[in-house]
């Protein structure tokens, strides 16, 4: 048979069971399924939800064979997949409903106080989790709604909290004006009292604040005892911060004259140590310690203290000041500096001094060249270069000394250490270079050196890590690498070069198969100081600086005795990674940067300083060990580096995205309970994610379950531990259906003990005012079931039996089952109560044509009943006993059960 027969015969077979119309269907249905997705995607839950239900409409919930042949060819797996999704959907649109039911709920707490802000601000939380599962411009509209007022709100509370604090310390004109604000937005009847609180004591203030002026006027003419007494005055009456004040530094000022007079007295008496005791005080009471300074200093030149008088002078402005500077300077031989000072100063009685100073400075200049002159000629280059360095740095940049020992001293000195190739004593020396001036010159003689000496001692293999990393981070500013000759003018490709080195020394300390230890030493200190490079920029903008030389993190260790007062931060606050990498955690946090954690671990220090930067390298290594560990799902050994870390890992997103998502994947290996339970708290305290605190209290849940079927703990117990998981998780499926449970279980066995002690109606109305739907089914239930149990036994009577059913009606009034039983009931009450007003006819027509059967044969069974007590107890008459049976015929007359007794009667 071909395909075409195979075709048509399976259509004819599909047209007989009437499937043929899902050929038609199929096309449609993907395209409902994309839609639904693609809406799903961008958060339209709702309108994905309709259209899936829609396309799944059409297709048989229950298929035959051949619609699921059908289905498989032209679908796939298409419906199954659009069905999960539709579950899926439904659960996030109701888990959407269900929040927007709690915000609606907050909102209604709320008083409309715009002092309180916390039932606003938990409906703004709970819409704004709506709002990541669900696009809902209504949802939307309310959160701007409330934001709005929140702001309103808050504005409102900052303000009043400001007025209140102004109003607190006294400054009620102030308090006035932000209440004012605050008015504008809430009148509230606070507010009207605390203005007017404020309003009554405006004219108290306004009387300190006129003496408060006259106290600041004197205290500006030198008046302080006038002042002082007005101001007590004003205080005594009025009590206010400004005013404690100004009271306290008047009464400081007043007291560090008189120390500044007592130092006056005790310097002209010769007694300068005392007199410099009584300055100090004086200084640290006064508001301008200048004068203190000055006559500080004064003191010290009168003891030939020189040092310590420049320590008072420094940065004090003046002639007086200029001059004692000056004085000290020369007395110290500073020549140069000293005539720098009185060069400021307009007096004419200085000039003779100054050219006096002018005349010296020359002289010793002069001296000094003849020096070093005669030091070249000699040939002792070590002795001249150190002779003008010395004259630099004394008397300033000189062009002639400079070209002096650039071209013709240091150029010397270096060729005599080169020429022999003694890579050590040339290491030695160049180092001591570097260490006493360093720049990139000597920088590069070091590399270079070290370089060298490496090829024949690998003992110096660190120097040559750290000296050549550290030339590569300034490479650019090299001098010797700017109009290269062999490169024809054309620029040095410094990213090239600096490979090219880097290759070098990767290649220089490659002795894994050698020697592994050592190889894994200097492998550390290299990936260290090639992390920093990449950190410190190219060319490097950030990092640590001895003078205008960028430093590497093994150079800075290496040399900080030396160094340690004057390397110069270069590191912005925010690269704390760079920074520590100059810390002793270096070598670990570039082992954590480079992914080797392992190693990390293993280079940990025993030890470390107590700087910000330390403590941050701490817990950056302790996040990436106990990241290394929850890789290996040993999330045990991951507890004390990850609690090291929490305070980093809290700032970090990341970092907590990381942790949250290994700790995902740590659950799903785990199978024990009790673990389960152990890494759920672990995993809450450190992060408190939102799914650690579901999967803590999921657990914590199912524990207490446990305990409860176990009997270890009561309900009661249960409940307070359960509520305390909702502090954790208030959404969590599990704790609220536990918390339904033992709360629904709880009532259950309250309104059990009700009916067994015969409390019916108290048990009804602890079930209307349950919160479970369930437990009101229950009793309504049971109120229906001795209804019915009453009436066909006949041990109910009307009253009985009315209640009953408008307690189940009560309980469940939008069940039909109930409703029916009600009107029944009602039936009966109406028939009751036309009996009771001796409208006895109406009743009778009443349940003759009720459309309830069984109410015109329990109402004959009570007239039957009626009439036979009356025989039994013979207070009825014959036509009244006759009447009863009349209506009772009325009703049934052929009821067997009453054909004896209508024949005593002769009824037929």
């Amino acid at each position: 048979m071909s395909i075409l027969d195979s075709f048509n015969a399976l259509t004819k077979t599909l047209l007989g069971v009437g499937i043929i119309d899902a050929w038609k269907q199929a096309p449609q249905t993907k395209k409902a399924s994309e839609k639904a997705l693609q809406l799903a995607q961008k958060k339209h839950l709702r309108e994905a939800v309709i259209i899936a239900e829609k396309a799944l409409a059409v297709w048989s919930k229950k298929p035959g064979f051949w619609e699921r042949l059908i289905c498989q060819l032209l679908l796939g797996k298409l419906l199954d997949n659009l069905t999960q999704q539709l579950k899926q959907w439904r659960y996030q649109v109701a888990q959407v409903d269900k929040l927007a039911a709690n915000a609606k709920t907050f909102l209604k707490q709320d008083t409309g106080d715009p002092l309180e802000t916390q039932a606003l601000t938990n409906a703004i939380a709970i819409y704004q989790r709506c709002t990541k599962i669900i696009h809902d411009d209504r949802i939307s509209r309310v959160i701007k709604q409330c934001q709005k007022e929140l702001q309103r709100r808050q504005q409102f509370l900052s303000l009043v909290t400001q007025a209140q604090s102004q109003a607190e310390n006294r400054f009620y004109k102030n308090a006035i004006a932000v209440y004012r604000e605050a008015e504008k937005l809430y009148s509230t009847e606070s507010l009207e009292k605390a203005i007017a609180a404020s309003l009554a004591q405006v004219q108290q203030e306004e009387i300190y604040d006129a003496a408060f002026e006259k106290v600041q006027q004197a205290e500006s003419e030198g008046r302080l005892q006038g002042a002082i007494a007005l101001l007590k005055k004003a205080l005594t009456h009025f009590s206010r911060s400004d005013g404690i004040d100004l009271l306290q530094k008047l009464q400081q000022t007043l007291k560090g004259r008189e120390k500044f007079r007592q130092g006056l007295a005790a310097e002209k008496a010769g007694d300068f140590k005392a007199a410099a005791s009584f300055y100090k005080n004086a200084k640290l009471l006064l508001p301008n310690s200048t004068s203190c300074q000055i006559r500080l200093a004064l003191v010290a030149i009168k003891t030939q203290a020189w040092a310590i008088a420049l320590t008072y002078l420094e940065a004090i402005p003046g002639e007086q000041a200029a001059y004692l500077r000056g004085f000290a300077y020369a007395q110290q031989e500073d020549l140069q500096v000293a005539y720098k000072e009185w060069q400021r100063l307009s007096t004419a009685n200085i000039a003779k001094q100054r050219e006096i100073l002018k005349n010296l400075s020359q002289r010793q200049r002069l001296l000094k060249l003849q020096n070093i002159e005669q030091l070249v000629a000699a040939e002792n280059w070590e002795k001249a270069k150190a002779e003008s360095t010395q004259f630099l740095q004394k008397f300033g940049s000189d062009p002639l000394v400079e070209e002096n020992l650039n071209e013709h001293i240091q150029p010397r000195l270096e060729a005599e250490l080169w020429k022999d190739k003694e890579w050590k004593i040339i290491a030695d020396k160049v180092e001591k270079a570097w260490i006493s001036q360093p720049n990139i010159t000597t920088l590069h003689n070091l590399a270079v050196a070290n370089y060298y000496l490496a090829q024949t001692s690998p003992i110096n293999l660190l120097n040559l890590i750290f000296s050549l990393s550290t030339a590569l981070a300034n490479i650019t500013e090299d001098p010797s690498l700017q109009d290269v000759p062999w490169l024809e003018n054309k620029p040095v490709e410094f990213a090239a070069v600096s490979l090219e080195l880097k290759r070098r020394i990767k290649t220089a300390i490659d002795m894994k198969d050698t020697n592994i230890i050592e190889y894994l030493y200097l492998r550390d200190r290299y990936r260290l100081e090639v992390v920093s490079l990449n950190l410190m920029g190219e060319p490097p903008k950030w990092g640590m600086k001895i003078k205008d030389v960028f430093i590497t993190p093994i150079c800075y260790q290496y040399y900080l005795p030396q160094w340690q007062s004057i390397f110069e931060n270069k590191i912005h606050a925010n690269q704390k990674i760079l920074s520590s990498l100059y810390t002793n955690w270096g070598l670990a946090v570039a082992a954590c940067l480079e992914g080797d954690y392992q190693r990390a671990i293993q280079l940990k220090p025993s030890t470390t300083d107590k700087s910000d930067i330390a403590a941050f390298a701490q817990k950056f290594v302790a996040y990436h060990e106990g990241y290394y560990q929850l890789q290996q799902q040993k999330w045990r050994e991951a507890i004390i580096p990850l609690k090291q870390a929490k305070p980093e890992i809290k700032a970090n997103k990341d970092w907590q995205q990381e942790i949250d998502r290994l700790c995902g994947l740590q659950r799903q290996v785990l199978s024990n309970f009790q673990e389960h339970l152990e890494f759920a708290q672990f995993w809450y305290n450190l992060l408190e994610s939102r799914d650690a605190r579901s999967y803590l209290a999921e657990y914590k849940a199912e524990q207490i379950r446990e305990q409860i079927a176990n009997e270890q703990i009561s309900s009661a117990t249960a409940l307070r531990e359960l509520q305390k998981l909702k502090e954790i998780d208030n959404q969590n499926p599990i704790v609220i259906d536990l918390i339904e449970r033992i709360e629904f279980n709880q009532e259950l066995e309250l309104i059990d003990n009700l009916l067994k002690n015969n409390k019916f109606e108290e048990a009804v109305q602890h079930a209307k005012e349950s919160q479970h739907q369930r437990l009101r089914n229950i009793v309504s239930d049971i109120c229906i079931e001795i209804l019915i149990k009453g009436f066909k036994n006949r041990d109910l009577g009307f009253e009985d039996i009315y209640q009953l059913g408008y307690w189940a009606y009560e309980l469940c009034p939008d069940h039909p089952n109930v409703q029916e039983i009600y009107r029944f009931s009602q039936e009966l009450k109406d028939i009751q109560n036309l009996m009771k007003c001796d409208r006895f006819d109406e009743a009778v027509h009443r349940a003759k044509y009720s459309e309830h059967e069984s109410i015109r044969y329990y109402v004959a069974d009570f007239f039957i009943k009626t009439l036979l007590k009356g025989i039994q107890n013979r207070d009825l008459s014959f036509d009244l006993v006759q009447q009863l049976g009349s209506w009772a015929y009325e009703l049934c007359p052929d009821e067997p059960a009453f054909q004896e007794m209508y024949h005593s009667l002769k009824i037929r």
